[in-house]
């Protein structure tokens, strides 16, 4: 059983404790006990540990839980810097050193790959570290409740607000613009969200804010020798962690071929990042993308950059995309965390691409749509990168070759 494909609807709200050695980590933030034979899903536990547990929902099969009491610490428990962790739902492994932390991720994704991608890999190859484990984050959405004046973040599992006064993954300007907001005139009236840049630019969207615009900001990224800039309108998707982004961006590159004369599909282009950046390792280079405000950005972003490489962005559904763009050399595919559709992995089979890239935030996903290519693609290398510290997030870059 694994915590992942726990289902909420088959969960009963429950009040018990329990006294349980935890045993191991079981993905999405959780780790794995038992209380008698029933297994109980844990956060903030460290295997080895002791520990009783609240449990605090419960199925015929299983209960997940959160410790009241560490009875027997493991040796790689550290204090979190936090106050709010373990409470405001945000972060999963402040318990843990950084370096720690790359290690269970690792140990994860392989359990993962084997089980639902059928491939048993004894390391990855490459493990890309974020260079700020703390104040990364571009992008927060703030949760708010008006009527007892509260801002913060779900605690997990609940819709409970935990009132904060500052996120230590935000970047400082997003807390900065968190505690202008708490004490202007107008309280928000619901959930909005703050981005920053590391030109500072901060802007906040959804609500007023009496000092701050509801815009799109621009983004400097810096890699392979090349500047661009991106304009990201308030509902397009951007990568958080701009410390670690010219380095995801950079391993993609290195998995182009050096004679630069391949035709790239960039799928799942949003704002055209990737697009851009490859387009010039490239003969030519087409981003695909379904969402109306990224295609935009992206086509803003191709101008302003006085882009003269062979590039062009196409407003569509990959699937009904593809068939009208002829054949490409390299599939870069990045898509939402449910991963592919089954019929895009069966017609980027047919397509028969010599190399795909495929990142992916979601290891299951992309081992389930590794394993549906298989029968047709080689896996050469798996890469973890990590957009996300201090939580159980996972982004990965894959190259697969045809065989």
């Amino acid at each position: 059983m694994e915590f992942e494909n726990i289902e909420s609807r088959k969960t009963q709200t429950a009040k018990r404790e329990a006294i349980i050695k935890i045993e191991k980590y079981a993905g999405e933030g959780v780790s794995l006990g038992y209380d008698n034979d029933k297994a109980v899903f844990v956060r903030y536990a460290i295997p080895g540990e002791t520990v009783k547990v609240n449990i605090y929902r419960e199925a015929k099969d299983y209960a997940i839980g959160e410790p009241i009491e560490i009875i027997e610490n493991s040796p790689d428990r550290i204090e979190p810097e936090c106050p709010y962790f373990g409470f405001c739902g945000g972060c999963d492994y402040q318990m843990l050193s950084y370096e720690k932390q790359l290690e269970i991720k690792e140990k994860l994704v392989l359990e993962t790959f084997e089980r639902i991608g059928k491939l048993k890999l004894d390391k990855l190859t490459g493990i890309i570290p974020s260079p700020k484990a703390y104040h990364y984050r571009n992008t927060v959405t703030f949760k708010v409740n008006p009527r007892k004046q509260l801002i913060g973040f779900f605690r997990k599992d609940t819709k409970f607000i935990v009132d904060i006064d500052q996120c230590l993954i935000a970047m400082q300007n997003i807390n900065r613009a968190l505690n202008d907001i708490r004490v202007q005139r107008i309280f928000p009236s619901h959930n909005f969200k703050v981005r920053t840049t590391l030109d500072e630019d901060t802007v906040v969207n959804w609500v007023p804010a009496e000092d701050y615009e509801d815009r799109a900001v621009y983004e400097t990224v810096t890699a392979m020798g090349n500047s661009f800039k991106f304009k990201i309108s308030k509902d397009s998707f951007f990568q958080v962690n701009d410390y670690v982004i010219p380095r995801w961006i950079e391993k993609i590159i290195e998995f182009l071929d050096e004679t630069h004369s391949e035709r790239i599909f960039d799928l799942y282009c949003g704002i055209g990042l990737i697009t851009l950046f490859v387009s010039h390792f490239a003969r030519e280079t087409i981003g695909v993308e379904i969402s109306r405000p990224s295609i935009k950005d992206a086509h803003h972003n191709l101008k302003i950059n006085d882009i003269k490489t062979n590039t062009q962005f196409v407003l569509g559904d990959v699937f009904e995309a593809l068939p009208k763009l002829g054949d490409a050399d390299v599939f870069i595919i990045d898509p939402p965390r449910k991963g592919m559709d089954r019929a895009v992995v069966d017609f980027v089979l047919s397509c028969a691409p010599k190399k795909i890239i495929y990142s992916s935030c979601k290891p299951a996903s992309l081992a389930r749509d590794i394993n549906l290519l298989s029968s047709t693609y080689e896996l050469k290398e798996t890469v973890l990168v990590d957009m996300f510290p201090q939580t159980h997030h996972i982004e990965m870059v894959n190259l697969l070759v045809r065989k």
